[in-house]
């Protein structure tokens, strides 16, 4: 047997060892399973976030215990690689809201495997606020960053965008709370993934507003209030800018449901 076949034989059998192995770990998740490759897929991402990260996960007692939907996980903005830590501690799959303008087009296969719905940010973002609302009518789970962008200086939350109000309100959605600290604090969102960290992911209990009557913006007010509680971190302001939305009014809902950049002044004053 040549070289070269034996060498072909060693990896195809570490191939099937490794995908015997991720099927026996989607089988184990009751709540989301999956297949030998992607269980082979979170397996290894899982490792990457131990190595690399050192990955605390904290939970508040049964936080976890039903994640059924319509759910919304919502966390605060601190690095590139929040949502792939939120991902890999979760026993079940989100689909990410994501502004357009971040999308890497040759990277469109893992945005695909992963859902991720992609919000632009004009008239065109309607497309992807109906899928996010129908993945949410479908008992399905979304993940959103309501600060709209990464927070700096660190350990300063920005101001909650209404539009995960909205979201709420309209779909009836529960709100699992996750707070993110101890990330890098890289140059860019992307240098975020490979800079080691000792990063810490807390699950909070998760919230039902079905029977509050609380107006859409006073529950983006009251999540954002309980994450200061939870942090003790302040609450800064966001860097003012003409936006998207400013241009055309009716753009302020595709942006701020997104938890994306816009006049939050202007949805707050429609959804009090």
């Amino acid at each position: 047997m040549s070289i070269l076949w034996t060498i072909l034989l060693v990896v195809g059998g570490f191939f099937a060892l490794g995908l015997a192995v991720g099927a026996a770990y989607g089988r184990s998740r009751p709540q989301d399973p999956l297949g030998p490759f992607n269980g082979l897929a979170y397996l290894l991402g899982r490792w990457y976030a131990q190595t690399v990260h050192q990955l605390r996960v904290e939970t508040d007692s049964g936080a976890l215990d039903d994640l059924s939907g319509p759910l919304i996980v919502v966390c605060n903005h601190t690095a590139g690689v929040d949502p792939i830590l939120v991902s890999l501690s979760l026993p079940t799959r989100v689909r990410w809201l994501m502004a357009d303008d971040m999308r890497v087009r040759w990277m469109n296969w893992f945005w695909n495997w992963h859902g991720v719905i992609f919000i632009a940010r004009n008239r065109h973002g309607r497309t992807g606020l109906r899928t996010a609302r129908k993945h949410l009518h479908a008992n399905g789970i979304i993940g959103i960053f309501p600060e709209g962008r990464i927070e700096r200086p660190a350990h300063k939350l920005l101001p909650f965008a209404p539009g995960v109000g909205v979201l709420v309100k309209r779909t009836g959605a529960r709100v699992l709370p996750v707070v993110i600290d101890g990330t890098p604090q890289a140059d860019t969102a992307w240098n975020a993934i490979w800079t080691s960290s000792s990063s810490v992911v807390h699950y909070h209990s998760p919230i039902d507003y079905s029977d509050s009557d609380l107006s859409a913006a006073e529950i983006a007010e009251d999540i954002q209030r309980r994450f200061q509680d939870w942090t003790g971190w302040p609450v800064g302001t966001k860097r003012t800018r003409r936006s998207m939305a400013q241009l055309d009014p009716m753009l302020d809902d595709i942006m701020e449901s997104a938890g994306l950049n816009a006049d939050d002044s202007s949805l707050a004053r429609r959804l009090a």
